[in-house]
């Protein structure tokens, strides 16, 4: 079901994705839908957070056991850097979607805590790293939840300078 679901999703949106139309797609009765999720915030839910367990499983091994802050946050800025549009729109859709749901506590709230703590800064480098953390995720929902017109080019850009900068770098033009 998750997968039809995933589908569904990816071609209509989170609007798209109904008890209805995940039966149709999972050629299973509706009321099995309706039982196995009990609301759509459910089902949505479980989408994201499918997503979200397969997304944690890059950045760990992309951490590869470090634990460090700063590893932990460089980590992050990879991995967004290196989302495909298609799939990274699909989540900022269904993130958007609970959200305007009113769901408060989701998969995605409990992911981003775990991400990124507290936000809290009390050094140089801290500070640096959430300013980056924050650029990158406003990078993301601003080409994937707001459709902004980026090119490959320009995002792999804003994510190098955004690397550069976490690490401490100064960014010059020649860098890019």
């Amino acid at each position: 079901m998750l997968d039809s679901a995933e589908t569904i999703v990816a071609k209509a949106g989170a609007a798209g994705l109904t008890f209805g139309s995940l039966a149709a797609a999972a050629d299973v009765p509706k009321a099995s839908i309706q039982s196995a999720f009990g609301s759509r915030e459910a089902l949505m839910d479980a989408v994201l957070d499918r997503w979200l367990t397969r997304e944690q499983a890059r950045f760990d091994a992309e951490l590869g056991g470090r634990t460090s802050e700063r590893d932990r946050m460089l980590a992050h800025i990879r991995i967004t850097s290196e989302l495909t549009r298609e799939e990274s729109i699909s989540v900022a859709a269904l993130m958007a979607a609970l959200v305007s749901a009113g769901e408060a506590e989701t998969s995605s709230t409990r992911w981003y805590r775990a991400r990124a703590g507290t936000l809290e800064a009390n050094t140089e480098e801290a500070r640096r790293l959430r300013i980056a953390f924050l650029a990158a995720e406003g990078a993301y929902y601003l080409r994937d939840l707001f459709s902004f017109d980026m090119s490959d080019e320009l995002w792999r850009e804003i994510f190098h300078d955004l690397r550069e900068y976490a690490e401490g770098n100064g960014v010059t033009q020649k860098d890019v």
